[in-house]
């Protein structure tokens, strides 16, 4: 009995133990159910939102559309500006080894006056590498058929010879009457106008602007040829002043420079396939475009070294009127080639050969025959001003306006050419037509 007592309060006190866990465990239950009541309605709210947002999507399209659409013309737009940014450099990177060369040129003058020997570097190596490439790079049918255009050969030479002196003598008498400059450079001027035409600046000009560089390189080489006579004569004409050329130092300075490195490259031209020479055509272009560059750079550190001679007004207003000059020159050769070598009947190259030929004056032999016709005068170095500014003058104008010409040559070549099929085509429909 004692036993069966204890047995029954020691059951009791386990259960009085465990009710408060039981009753715990049931009032968290009760409570997360009660959480979960709470929430339910907010998650099913959330839900019905997002229901919502979607459909909202799908019944407009539209401004997901767009904004897509703005996001890819955003990207076109910033692919085009660099593609500009690049054409831009790769077209104007001859302009900008210039300026570079100037600027070092003006920095540091001994080295391209004097430490680079520019009498044998500039003067000699620098143009043989040019005619050399230039031999390497063109077929001897186009050389034989350049010079066989007689007609716009002959335009050219008096264009540069006679039109441009006759507008150069006209500026230094309006110079002149109203005291622009003094009287040494306004004679400098024209002095610098009756000299021949540049062969290394025109024909690696013509060729990057899509022109005929054979006919460039004819025109030049005789118009140097010419030069020895009719320079002096030019000069006498509107100076009074008459002296003697000494040809024969200029025939074979002509002989060794020009025309031995031109028959070099085209013997190697004979010996190298054309497929080879058109893979390395863009190197060859850029070795011409070094040398003329290093013939700059030669030439104005010997400025810089010397000096001028004058001030920098004087030279600032011969700048201006050159420009002018050669603006007023370009715009006449341009309105004369569409009128006497029409596009039907000439070919566009030729116009762009004519626009860089008509304005072009060289230095290297231009040099040489002021000197000779100026040996003993004081003022040799006012004489000398106007064409080492004339000469770099036409290569920055030639450069800037190089590939629009190219693009111009390039767009009535494919012109003519389509033209051409259409004109072929018709003929093929006649002929079946008669069969």
């Amino acid at each position: 009995m004692g036993r069966l007592q204890w047995k029954l309060r020691r059951y009791k006190s386990k259960s009085a133990k465990l009710a408060p866990s039981v009753m715990s465990s049931s009032t968290d239950r009760n409570a997360s159910s009660q959480e979960d009541t709470m929430t339910q309605p907010t998650t099913m709210k959330r839900h019905d939102d997002e229901i919502t947002a979607n459909a909202a999507i799908d019944d407009n399209p539209s401004g997901c559309a767009s904004f897509d659409s703005a996001h890819e013309t955003m990207i076109q737009v910033g692919a085009d500006i660099r593609q500009e940014i690049s054409k831009s450099l790769i077209s104007n990177i001859l302009l900008a080894m210039m300026l570079s060369s100037v600027l070092l040129a003006w920095l540091y003058p001994k080295l391209g006056a004097v430490y680079v020997q520019p009498e044998i570097s500039a003067s000699w190596i620098a143009v043989v590498i040019i005619f050399f490439v230039s031999g390497l790079s063109m077929d001897t049918a186009s050389i034989i058929h350049a010079g066989t255009n007689i007609k716009f050969n002959t335009f050219i030479q008096l264009f540069n010879f006679v039109f441009v002196s006759a507008v150069c003598h006209l500026f230094s008498l309006l110079m002149l009457q109203y005291e622009v400059i003094p009287n040494s450079l306004a004679k400098g001027l024209v002095i610098c106008s009756c000299l021949p035409q540049s062969i290394c600046s025109a024909v690696v000009l013509t060729k990057s602007a899509r022109g005929c560089p054979a006919t460039a390189m004819i025109n030049a080489v005789f118009s140097n040829l010419a030069g020895i006579i009719l320079s002096p004569i030019l000069i006498f004409c509107y100076l009074g002043v008459s002296s003697h050329v000494d040809k024969s130092s200029v025939i074979p300075m002509l002989l060794l420079k020009v025309a031995l490195p031109l028959l070099a490259g085209q013997l190697v031209h004979y010996f190298i396939s054309r497929e080879v020479i058109s893979v390395y055509d863009h190197s060859l272009k850029v070795i011409q475009e070094g040398a003329m560059v290093f013939i700059i750079f030669a030439t104005f550190s010997q400025l810089f070294l010397k000096g001028t001679g004058t001030t920098l007004l004087d030279v600032a207003v011969m700048i201006a009127f050159q420009l002018v000059i050669m603006i007023i020159s370009m715009l006449w050769v341009c309105m004369l080639l569409q009128i006497l070598f029409p596009l039907p009947k000439s070919e566009p190259k030729f116009h762009a050969t004519g626009l860089f030929l008509s304005v072009s004056k060289t230095m290297p032999m231009g040099i040489p025959l002021i000197n000779a016709l100026y040996k003993d005068h004081p003022n040799l170095a006012l004489f000398t001003l106007p064409l080492l500014l004339w000469y770099p003058l036409t290569i920055v104008m030639g450069i800037l306006i190089a590939p629009r010409v190219s693009e111009y040559v390039q767009r009535e070549e494919n012109m003519l050419r389509k033209r051409q099929d259409e004109k072929q085509q018709a003929e093929m429909m006649d002929y079946h037509q008669v069969l």
